[in-house]
């Protein structure tokens, strides 16, 4: 009997494991120094849930949210955030023209089609963000990325507020990915 319960907690890792890192496998981060500084370009596979994707076609609107943290990693003591970035997207539904935007909060630069997967392939594929200065980091030590998504509603009414205790929250927390600042 033991010897079951053991055999069933293994294959509910493995498969559990399994899961995770089919999720985690999409994702990747890479970085690149060019006129001191350095830029990443991220992969990641952003995606609106059936039930985000009826929010946002009944009038709600979501924020993705990419919160970068570059961290010192030492051995010998407490590791030590340098740095932070966050880039920012606002995605609307527009039911007369039948249409979904994606506005880059930061830069202001805006996307618009009337495919939903078009938006999240934009929001996917960040390329040539700017991170850090190289004049803030020592080329002797070992810095990591840090990238954590969110995707959540804008604009909820309170009283769509106190429904979501009934039910499942519409915003969502991506898994993390991290990847070394340089080689």
């Amino acid at each position: 009997m033991k010897q079951n319960k053991s055999l069933l907690l293994f294959f509910i890792f493995t498969l559990f494991s399994g899961e995770l890192y089919s999720q985690v496998k999409d994702s990747y981060g890479e970085s690149y120094l060019e006129n001191g500084v350095y830029y990443s370009n991220i992969k990641l596979p952003v995606g609106f849930r059936a039930d985000q994707v009826e929010a946002l076609n009944s009038g709600l609107s979501f924020e993705v949210d990419l919160r970068f943290s570059i961290v010192n990693i030492k051995s010998w003591r407490f590791d030590r955030t340098i740095g932070e970035v966050e880039q920012k997207y606002l995605v609307r539904y527009n039911a007369f023209t039948r249409r979904y935007s994606v506005l880059n909060s930061i830069t202001g630069r805006e996307l618009s089609s009337s495919d939903l997967s078009d938006i999240e392939v934009y929001i996917s594929d960040v390329k040539n963000l700017p991170l850090i200065d190289d004049s803030l980091i020592n080329i002797e030590e070992n810095y990591h990325v840090y990238l954590i998504t969110y995707i959540r509603a804008q604009d909820v009414p309170r009283w769509m507020q106190s429904l979501t205790f009934w039910r499942e929250n519409l915003d969502t927390e991506m898994e993390m990915v991290e990847w070394k600042l340089f080689k």
